[in-house]
């Protein structure tokens, strides 16, 4: 009786080392990356524009129907000249054309310009130009609104060799405020998210004033 006890003991750790075998690894890290793949592409799927591009393929197919409704009109009216009622709903299908075609362009270069947000690619000029400030003081350059999360890159040369750069705006109850010196000519990366954002340009332990040129641009 005791030798059978053993037997089965034995047994079930064999059973336990054959569970816990390199095959079971892999299959359990197989499973692992099949979750973590499928999470990737639901949020790669959520930045896509598919909306507009759902759109955008139903005026595509609503377009096509109505050339082939024209097509077959014109087809009819060939056939007999007198036919005013043709002539009537060519006209009509014609002015539904030129009008999608129109929504189509409008759709085409949104999908576009979306696009190029999502990849970071748009980009605008919050300041471009020159001006004169008092020694250990600071200037807004920028104080407005930015409507998506994106960088703030300040380019500048100027007089004073303490000449720094400033972004600071609130997100969510939350105030982010970054520094970063640029001295007589240097440029700053500094990234921002949507809402109102404040960008100055200033000096420190300065005896005379300071003469910038500076140049802010904003990646989206």
């Amino acid at each position: 009786m005791r030798k059978e006890k053993q037997m089965r003991a034995m047994s079930q750790e064999n059973n336990i080392q054959k569970n816990n075998s390199p095959k079971t690894v892999v299959i359990a890290l197989a499973i692992i990356c099949i979750i973590l793949a499928a999470s990737l592409v639901g949020v790669i799927a959520l930045y896509q524009p598919n909306d507009s591009q759902a759109q955008l393929a139903e005026k595509d197919s609503t377009i096509s129907s109505l050339q082939s409704q024209i097509s077959v009109l014109q087809n009819q009216l060939s056939n007999n000249p007198n036919a005013s009622t043709y002539v009537t709903q060519i006209a009509y299908l014609n002015q539904q054309l030129l009008a999608l075609n129109d929504t189509l362009t409008a759709m085409n270069a949104d999908l576009v310009s979306l696009d190029s947000i999502v990849q970071l690619q748009a980009t605008g000029t919050l300041y471009d130009s020159s001006f004169v400030q008092d020694a250990n003081s600071s200037t807004t350059v920028w104080d407005n609104q930015l409507d998506y999360a994106g960088y703030i890159v300040v380019q500048a040369s100027a007089s004073a060799n303490s000449t720094f750069a400033e972004v600071n705006y609130i997100y969510s109850e939350s105030n982010f405020d970054y520094n970063q010196t640029l001295g007589t000519s240097g440029s700053a990366l500094f990234p921002v998210l949507p809402g109102i954002v404040m960008v100055r340009i200033g000096n420190i332990n300065q005896t005379v004033a300071n003469n910038v040129t500076a140049t802010v641009t904003y990646i989206y």
